[in-house]
């Protein structure tokens, strides 16, 4: 159990920078309750775009991403978090709960919580350089820790739109377009072995953690989900790269970032639309 739990001020800072999580749209369908043991993440079911099971996926992405954002913050801040996932089986909602401890902060945590503000889902074209093998063998193993999947797609079956789309093929076409060759970029499948609530909020985790690391290692990356909505493609993709036996649950485009001025930051919703404090003390 805790022994002693953060200030508001503290907690004010912490969730704030959580919430520069991504998430599907930038819909952020998360909501907080703070009591003074324990910081609580429910799902914001009201925020979810549609009734489709791809909606809800999305909904549990960018609630794992924001839960991974404030393990990140919080360790950085000195409170050493311990997850409960699921804690109560009767609400779909009720996501996690976070317990702290006061621990230094280790080197690794504060140059993933450097990394958040300067993260961005980078639609732009990624020049034409490769990502060495051993960068990838890292992004690997910190998804796994996660128990997540990590696979690389062939660069045969997806191309880039002009708008920072990407499109999944499976078929070749007339020409055999395989993406234009100056975007040298790698697209990356999270995938794991079920297809659940649980795993999809471990799926949101990883992703936010690729994300982190990408970024802190000067890479550029932009999340994507909408090109596993399509159901056939979502299911070929599972074949191609996992042999059947991992669900794709989300895409990172990976890159060398452009040269040009980085793109903005997007705007999230103020604290007090997300969070409800009990007597936290001051």
């Amino acid at each position: 159990m805790a022994t002693a739990f953060p200030d508001q001020a503290t907690l004010e800072r912490v969730l704030d920078v959580a919430a520069r999580a991504p998430s599907s749209g930038n819909m952020q369908p998360w909501r907080w309750r703070v009591d003074d043991t324990a910081v609580h993440l429910y799902a914001d079911w009201h925020r979810q775009a549609g009734a489709s099971p791809a909606d809800r996926r999305d909904v549990l992405l960018g609630c794992g991403a924001v839960l991974d954002h404030c393990v990140v913050a919080l360790a950085a801040a000195g409170w050493s978090p311990r997850v409960r996932r699921f804690p109560d089986g009767g609400d779909d909602s009720h996501l996690a709960i976070l317990e702290v401890i006061e621990q230094p902060p280790d080197a690794a945590h504060l140059e993933l919580a450097g990394a958040i503000a300067r993260r961005r889902a980078d639609v732009r074209r990624y020049p034409a350089r490769r990502i060495p093998p051993a960068t990838l063998e890292l992004l690997s193993i910190r998804a796994a820790r996660l128990g997540v999947e990590l696979a690389v797609v062939p660069r045969s079956q997806w191309i880039r739109h002009d708008d920072g789309g990407v499109e999944l093929r499976f078929t070749v076409t007339d020409g055999g377009d395989a993406g234009e060759p100056d975007d040298d970029a790698v697209l990356l499948v999270l995938g794991t072995r079920d297809d659940n609530d649980a795993t999809r909020l471990r799926a949101g985790e990883a992703l936010s953690h690729i994300t982190l690391t990408a970024t802190a290692m000067g890479l550029a990356s932009c999340p994507l989900t909408a090109p596993l909505n399509e159901m056939r493609s979502r299911l070929m993709l599972a074949c191609e790269v996992f042999d059947g036996e991992a669900h794709p649950q989300a895409l990172i485009r990976l890159g060398i970032p452009p040269d040009d001025a980085p793109t903005p930051q997007t705007g999230r919703r103020p604290l007090a639309e997300t969070t409800t404090w009990t007597t936290v003390h001051p």
